[in-house]
């Protein structure tokens, strides 16, 4: 992109994110200009969610990473290293759930002590 083109694209940002989030009823040129209103969410919906999505893929990874563990014992072949690096995969899978899982509680617990006092 050139400068010409990323000046002329920078300023018709700017210009509609006025518009978008103007105080006043009207736009510059005069015409009345419909309101723009962007959703409001609660902070603690927000972190909810927020940790909801990261446990969910923490949940997700351990589980994949339990079931290779699995995997490589199975094809282990009585190989030591391979049993010690699968027993390894499947523990700390275990320990990352159940520090997620602790984690997750606690912040929905603030979350919902916050919302309380609200």
């Amino acid at each position: 992109m050139t400068k010409k083109a990323l000046a002329i694209f920078s300023l018709l940002v700017l210009f509609f994110a006025q518009m978008v989030f103007a105080q006043d009823e009207t736009f510059p040129w005069g015409g009345a200009s419909p309101r723009f209103t962007l959703p409001t969410v609660r902070l603690e919906a927000t972190v909810k969610r927020i940790t909801d999505v990261i446990f969910y893929l923490l949940v997700l990874i351990a589980v994949i990473m339990v079931i290779w563990g699995g995997v490589v014992l199975a094809t282990a072949g009585g190989d030591p290293a391979k049993v010690d690096l699968a027993r390894h995969l499947i523990m700390y899978s275990l320990i990352a759930i159940a520090v997620g899982a602790i984690s997750w509680g606690l912040v929905n617990l603030v979350a919902s002590y916050i919302a309380r006092l609200s």
